[in-house]
């Protein structure tokens, strides 16, 4: 586990309130070996998922899941980790659902961040606090007003912005590719599958950080949350505010004068 780790789930609890467990996420080569606890599906429950129930699994339940491709029940990530070729998925006919026109269907295919054949082994995942690994990010979900906390500190020392991009499909390629090859944080609109097959809710958005970026996202909360401008919880001013009420209520008492 790795104080950086540590420090990170800190952070999130004390200036987030996250109500599902943050999760962090290590891409396996072949000399690596899974944590003792670690959950492989079809051993360990009988039967293959897919990738993102296996996220759903570590930050509700809070058990640490990996995946080799023979546990991933979803072709799409398989593709994005690497665990079988693109040749097909990049022709577009399953992006044919989404476009009817063949050059924006290999477009969009062609846009995902994905690794090449066999180079990532297995997908580890387990909630922040107590990874037993040193993660290569950490996912978090969240509704709105949360995320936007964690952009708020994303760009902390960093400026222009944090950038997000979506087909509205295969969203896992993000923290699965792209995060960690971009070396950037980025916000998510979770996919169809997602919502489908591992619950996640229509109020979730999820974030993701890669490791390198762990150290600023922690003072970016710290700072940001410290000054005041805007933390989570919302503090409701409203409260503040005098209420104003119909006429018949303020006869009721002749000496008020609204």
């Amino acid at each position: 586990m790795s104080d950086e780790s540590v420090k990170l789930h800190e952070a999130l609890k004390n200036y987030g309130h996250f109500s599902t467990l943050p999760v962090g996420v290590k891409l396996a080569a072949a000399s690596h070996n899974a944590p003792e606890k670690a959950k492989y599906p079809a051993r360990d429950i009988g039967n293959r998922i897919s990738v993102c129930q296996g996220l759903t699994i570590a930050r509700t339940i809070g058990w640490t899941m990996a995946f080799t491709k023979e546990d991933n029940a979803c072709p799409l990530s398989a593709v994005f980790l690497g665990h079988i070729s693109p040749d097909i998925f990049l022709e577009g006919t399953v992006a044919g659902y989404y476009q009817d026109d063949a050059d924006c269907a290999t477009q969009m295919e062609a846009s995902f961040p994905m690794w090449p054949v066999d180079i990532e082994r297995e997908i580890w995942l387990a909630p922040l606090q107590k990874c037993e690994f040193k993660p290569d990010l950490a996912i978090v979900y969240g509704n709105p007003a949360q995320i936007l906390a964690l952009i708020q500190a994303a760009n902390f020392k960093k400026g222009p912005g944090i950038a997000s991009s979506s087909t509205g499909r295969g969203g896992c390629a993000a923290w699965i590719a792209g995060v960690v090859q971009s070396g950037d944080c980025t916000y998510m609109i979770p996919g169809p599958g997602e919502r489908i097959f591992a619950g996640t809710q229509d109020y979730e958005v999820s974030f993701a950080i890669p490791y390198q970026r762990f150290e600023n996202v922690i003072d970016g909360l710290k700072y940001i949350g410290d000054k005041g401008a805007f933390r989570y919880p919302v503090p409701n001013l409203a409260v503040l505010s005098e209420p104003k009420f119909p006429k018949e209520y303020y006869a009721l008492d002749p000496s008020w004068k609204p």
